[in-house]
């Protein structure tokens, strides 16, 4: 009797092993798909994904080398988990300091420098409202007159943050909130529609190559450029 409910018991652990791999393979190929819609866009790139996580896009668009980030966010209390989308373009940019926009702030937003930039900076008039600006270097961060024209696409709630480093630009956008119900029951983050269109993601690239070259028009650095650390190393031109 003793034998048999340990052969049971076995058996249904088997069971559970088997549907938690078919489970998460099942997620890990749902979320591969996110930037299908969008190879077409890019003259080269390359995905790549670690186990069940999101996928990283790095490639070449228009000239310039951009990289893709999805991140979730469930850090958050009380608000359904976020897939964010961090939009990079790479490329010099002649102000060492840093500007950082972040829109409605909760200081939870991981994925942002922004809590570790010393100084706060005062919102001009006329810019969005619920935003907070910072920098680590007041006196040579990039013009916020350069910036002006480009923060009217704040007036989409999705749009959570730019932020501009000497290595480049970058975009963070809202692609959606986790399944209400699949969160509040299972505690997950699912995400019911991943695919990012297209169009929203050239309107993002070409957003960020014009704040670019708004700042740099003299000294953008194409898909060929490659940075190296002080070791000689090529290193990853993430902002």
């Amino acid at each position: 009797m003793r034998y048999g409910l340990l052969a049971l018991a076995l058996v249904f652990l088997v069971i559970l092993w088997v549907m938690h791999r078919r489970h998460r393979a099942a997620i890990k190929a749902r979320r591969a798909r996110i930037f299908d819609a969008c190879l077409p866009l890019f003259e080269s790139c390359r995905v790549t994904q670690d186990d069940v996580d999101f996928p990283t896009l790095t490639g070449c668009y228009d000239g310039y080398r951009v990289r893709l980030r999805p991140v979730v966010d469930h850090v958050a209390v009380r608000k359904l988990p976020s897939l964010w989308l961090l939009v990079t373009v790479q490329g010099a940019v002649p102000y060492r300091g840093v500007f950082d926009l972040l829109m409605r702030p909760l200081n939870t937003e991981f994925f942002s420098p922004s809590s570790s930039l010393e100084t706060a900076i005062a919102v001009p008039p006329g810019w969005p409202a619920h935003a907070a600006i910072r920098t680590d270097a007041p006196e040579e961060m990039p013009p916020m007159a350069l910036l002006e024209p480009h923060i009217a696409m704040f007036d989409d709630p999705k749009a959570k943050e730019l932020l501009v480093t000497p290595r480049g630009v970058r975009i963070v956008y809202q692609l959606g909130e986790a399944s209400r119900a699949h969160y509040l029951v299972l505690r997950q983050a699912e995400f019911e529609d991943m695919a990012i269109p297209a169009e929203l993601l050239r309107r993002l690239l070409d957003r960020a190559i014009a704040i670019h070259r708004s700042l740099a028009s003299d000294v953008s650095q194409p898909c060929g450029y490659e940075h190296h650390d002080e070791a000689g190393r090529p290193a990853v031109l993430a902002v």
